[in-house]
């Protein structure tokens, strides 16, 4: 968007006075680094189907911020409104203006045990969010990039074993325990600030539907786009260093440590469907679906010639 517009209509909305702002990226939604009067602030623009989200995650963090918990904050209009809505093309689309947080992105590695007994306090405290959660659905997790694949005319039998695998991944899943879980949790999307805290942001994936999603995706060890036998155990390293912290909060049932590996799986059906609906077909290529493919029958493959 245009950067005249925005800073005229943070001004008009908020008690601040922006001087000037920056795209830092553009994927999934816009996010822009805005400065005024010595501050520094996160302002975020959510895609028009992504509005529930956006006020979800408002009211998630207001909750985490009543509970003390670390947590970037969302900051009020004049009005006391916890988001704008801005004019694009396609229609009218929320934005909200969160504090900037200093720090770095954690060492995931490094640092896996202390983000996992974190992590492990985050989803026993949500125990508590008196509000309804968001859950998502088959098409969400697995059918939207099936569809996508028919959509680019890719091979039949590929969308075909892409689909039954895709039955048996959310046969397991629909077996496994419901709670909050953060839904795109990374180290991207965490801050270790002055104090050692890790600060938690994007919560817009959140859902009341697998914890133990959260628990992979920060397992996660593989190579999104290359294939190394090496990555299953590289992940289950990783895992058992996360758990080591999260244990001390929470545990898994036996279910749900097994279900680490499937959701990895998942996380390229979901990753894919979600960049594609945001930035067109034109975004990928039948090159890469294909790539994709062989990637998700090698990880079955693997995970199967693996004890769970």
């Amino acid at each position: 968007m245009n950067y005249d517009y925005l800073i005229r209509e943070i001004n008009r909305s908020y008690p601040l006075r922006i001087e000037q702002i920056r795209l830092h990226r553009e994927m999934i939604g816009g996010v822009y680094f805005a400065e005024g009067g010595g501050n520094r602030y996160v302002l975020k623009i959510y895609r028009s189907f992504k509005t529930a989200d956006a006020l979800q995650s408002v009211r998630i963090l207001d909750y985490l911020q009543e509970c003390s918990y670390p947590a970037v904050t969302v900051l009020r209009t004049a009005g006391q409104e916890s988001h704008i809505l801005l004019e694009a093309q396609d229609g009218l689309h929320a934005a909200i203006l969160y504090d900037y947080v200093e720090g770095d992105n954690p060492e995931g590695k490094a640092q896996a045990g202390s983000i996992g007994q974190q992590t492990g306090e985050l989803h026993q405290l949500m125990q508590g969010y008196p509000d309804e959660l968001i859950h998502r659905t088959k098409t969400e997790y697995i059918g939207d990039y099936l569809s996508i694949m028919r959509e680019m005319d890719c091979d039949s039998q590929s969308v075909a074993a892409l689909e039954h695998y895709g039955n048996e991944l959310w046969i397991r899943m629909s077996e496994l325990p419901r709670h909050f879980c953060h839904g795109d949790l990374h180290t991207g999307n965490i801050i270790r600030d002055s104090r050692g805290q890790y600060v938690l942001m994007d919560f817009d994936d959140a859902s009341g539907d697998y914890p133990a999603m959260d628990v992979a995706y920060m397992s996660d060890d593989t190579h999104f786009n290359q294939f190394h036998e090496s990555m299953y155990d590289d992940t289950r390293r990783l895992f058992e260093q996360f758990y080591s912290g999260y244990s001390k909060v929470r545990t898994l049932n036996d279910k749900e440590c097994s279900a680490v590996f499937d959701f990895i799986a998942v996380r390229h059906y979901q990753i894919i469907s979600r960049i594609v609906r945001c930035q067109g077909l034109q975004s990928v290529s039948k090159a890469f679906c294909d790539e994709q493919y062989g990637w998700l029958m090698k990880w079955r493959e693997l995970c199967l010639s693996r004890p769970q």
